[in-house]
């Protein structure tokens, strides 16, 4: 039981970080030409919403994907299992 919740937390942590840092990517190359701060921080805003829109379901399949694998094979840090 507790591999599965270890499982679920890093599914989390894996599709906020990579929608987090993919966000913060493409929002910093989106506002560096805007002319002043409002400007900057909309164009900023609209691209990360953007990017989450469009690639968050492939992001979340990655995510789910990518920690059921660790889970299984126990790469994971929590996920593998006790031997006596």
């Amino acid at each position: 039981m507790k591999r599965i919740a270890m499982g679920l937390l890093w599914s989390l942590i894996l599709y906020f970080g990579i929608v987090g840092i993919g966000g913060a990517l493409i929002g910093a190359m989106a506002g560096s030409g805007g002319k002043n701060v409002q400007q900057g921080y909309r164009a900023e805003y609209a691209a990360g919403e953007a990017f989450s829109k469009q690639y968050g379901t492939f992001i979340l399949i990655v995510a789910a994907s990518g920690a059921a694998l660790g889970t299984v094979t126990g790469r994971l840090p929590g996920t593998r299992s006790k031997k006596s």
